[in-house]
């Protein structure tokens, strides 16, 4: 008889670690495989990469499931019945997929198919378990074959905890947090010549010395030289370093991480406490100072201090429910058209527009993305509940979530076969081409054909043109790197002799239509472009990926009132850093499919990675 149970499951550095006690009257070699999912996302590690957890009280275990260290763990005794394994799953396409603050559902699967689930909250891991304790030794083995490089080559071979005191003498000036990351700025004794990491005591995130932005500091250096600490010339002490936070506590515990220069050893001093301030403004003046200008630096440098403080938080993305208007019909298809408010509700009187001019089969989902606008929103939809007449869905988001998660959400409360992704400030005048959109993507899916992904052209109001397609050039304005651009933007549409029907890159999410089954396989919007720029072109080459076709429709009567919807997203300035931040990490993604060298478009073919499916 075999017995098993979780006996805990922890998040360090984006990998998520299973604990898992088998008691049993012979070997445990039936279990094959451990699963862990999280909301949409799921990842799975096999029984020959867990690894077997003992003390020296236990004197060891049973032959285990996994590679065992020999240097750690004893040899095994025949009369043991209780294995303990510690199995780590990460996935390197998805970094930091899971948040320890949400539950998980762990299971374990048999050879014969049994399957065990037990649901776990996470638990805090500490720097001192991971340096003294047994199950912290497998741990920090598992991290060096499977987390990040910057990661496991900090820890180094061994690990151990001191007082900050032993450290030497230090100083945080301030700690502020900007948007999702926190800065921390201050100055180290001869930082210059030692190899320091910053880390949070949950071990959440990883600030490596090569991304820390060193500084001289001849204040500090003359008072060290006073006290004989200045162990050189060198006044490089002073440093600003960025980390990633889900959200701005209140108090900061972090370890400074020194490796020696052998590897062989590292020590985490600490904890550390430090006050935090959130100041958006004064977290970014303080990293431009320090690291210099966003559109003067490589990606990974962007990634590393400018994406932290530029990204909305990625916390759990949540959303109360209100319907008006009559039922959606269960009977027949239904085409779903998603719309997400920001910054002004003065679009709604698009939406009125917009369900005058429906037809039957349409379902409207409006998605408030902004809670200063909830209260004028719902009051308008009450006031005039009673002349709603398409089924309309209304989502009050928790919280500002950004335009992809908000798009995400919002077709997650959808019920249609197709859907439509609007921006608040589309204007249709004649809603013919979003049925004529619409049966089209049904038919492609009826005759098992390729799938299709819709754009429109769109208009402005002297009606020249917003939008008939998207291009990819390069432009010396973003250091040579692809642009998402739209030819003949700012023509009259008059001048327009092409097909009513085209073949482009890619569409904007303006107005977008493709199948559910289509949006849900590409796991809708990727969060990784913040606040709405390169997530539609992103989009429509990934759905290329698995073999669908991109089609503009040309058609009158569409307007887009472009970017009148975002007027409080922030200053010119701040638009700027997130679009650069977006197309470099666009060109990053797809540098080959938009390289002039890229030979003819691959034949088709149906490639799906197990990911959040429309995952907010």
């Amino acid at each position: 008889m075999m017995i098993s149970e979780v006996d805990e499951v922890f998040v360090l550095w984006g990998i998520v670690f299973a604990v898992f006690t088998i008691k049993t009257d012979q070997e445990p070699d039936s279990l094959s495989l451990l699963e862990v999912t999280q909301g949409e996302i799921t990842l799975a590690a096999s029984s020959d990469t867990w690894r077997l957890v003992a003390d020296d009280e236990d004197a060891g275990a049973a032959d285990p499931i996994a590679l065992i260290n020999q240097d750690r763990i004893k040899p095994a005794e025949a009369t043991r019945r209780a294995y303990t394994y510690v199995a780590a799953l990460a996935d390197p396409e998805m970094p930091n997929p899971f948040s320890a603050d949400r539950p998980f559902l762990v299971s374990l699967h048999d050879e014969r198919g049994g399957v065990q689930e037990f649901t776990r909250a996470a638990t805090r891991f500490t720097p001192q378990q991971l340096a003294t304790t047994p199950l912290g030794h497998a741990v920090a083995d598992l991290i060096q074959e499977v987390g990040p490089t910057e990661i496991a080559s900090a820890l180094g071979a061994s690990l151990r905890v001191r007082a900050p005191e032993k450290f030497g003498p230090f100083h945080l000036d301030r700690v502020v947090a900007g948007g999702a990351g926190l800065v921390v700025d201050g100055w180290i004794a001869n930082l210059g010549h030692r190899e320091v990491h910053i880390v949070p005591a949950d071990l959440s995130a990883l600030t490596s010395y090569a991304s820390l932005a060193l500084r001289s500091r001849q204040d500090v250096h003359e008072h060290l030289q006073s006290t004989g600490a200045a162990k050189s010339a060198s006044s490089a002490h002073g440093f600003v370093a960025v980390l990633p936070a889900a959200s701005a506590p209140r108090d900061l515990d972090f370890y400074f991480l020194e490796s020696d220069p052998a590897g062989d050893q590292a020590t985490f001093y600490g904890p550390v406490r430090a006050g935090v301030r959130r100041d958006d403004n004064e977290a970014l003046q303080v990293v431009r100072q320090a690291y210099g200008d966003l559109l003067a630096l490589p990606t990974p440098v962007i990634d590393a201090v400018y994406r932290p403080l530029l990204a909305v938080p990625k916390n759990e993305a949540l959303a109360k429910t209100f319907r008006f208007g009559p039922p959606t019909p269960e009977d027949e298809p239904v085409t779903s058209i998603v719309i997400p408010f920001y910054g002004d509700a003065f679009f709604l009187n698009c939406v009125y527009h917009l369900q005058r001019v429906l037809g039957p089969g349409f379902e409207l989902v409006l998605v408030v993305d902004d809670p200063r606008i909830w209260p004028e929103i719902f009051a308008a939809l009450s006031n005039r509940s009673t002349s709603i007449t398409v089924p309309t869905v209304l989502l009050q988001n928790a919280e500002n979530y950004g335009y992809g998660r908000a798009n995400n959400l919002g077709f997650m409360a959808a019920s249609g076969d197709v859907v439509f992704l609007m921006n608040s400030d589309i204007l249709v005048m004649d809603s013919a081409p979003l049925e004529e959109a619409a049966e089209a993507i049904r038919a492609r899916r009826a005759a098992d054909e390729p799938e299709l992904v819709v754009g429109f052209s769109l208009l402005y109001e002297d009606n020249t043109i917003q939008h008939i397609g998207m291009a990819f050039p390069t432009s010396s304005a973003v250091n040579n790197l692809h642009l998402a651009d739209h030819p003949m933007k700012g023509l009259p549409f008059s001048l327009y002799r092409g097909e009513s029907i085209r073949s482009a890159p890619a569409v904007t999410a303006a107005l977008m239509g493709l199948s559910s089954d289509l949006y849900r396989a590409l796991g809708g919007f990727d969060s990784v472009y913040e606040r709405g720029d390169f997530e539609d072109a992103d989009l429509c080459l990934r759905a290329e990926q698995l073999g669908a076709e991109v089609q503009v429709y040309v058609r009158s009567g569409l307007y887009h009132l472009e970017r009148q919807s975002i007027p409080k997203m922030g200053d010119g300035d701040l638009r700027q850093m997130v679009t650069y931040m977006n197309c470099a990490e666009f060109n990053r993604r797809w540098q080959t499919r938009l390289s002039p060298q890229r030979a003819a478009r691959p034949a088709r073919r149906i490639q799906v990675r197990k990911r959040a499916s429309a995952g907010a």
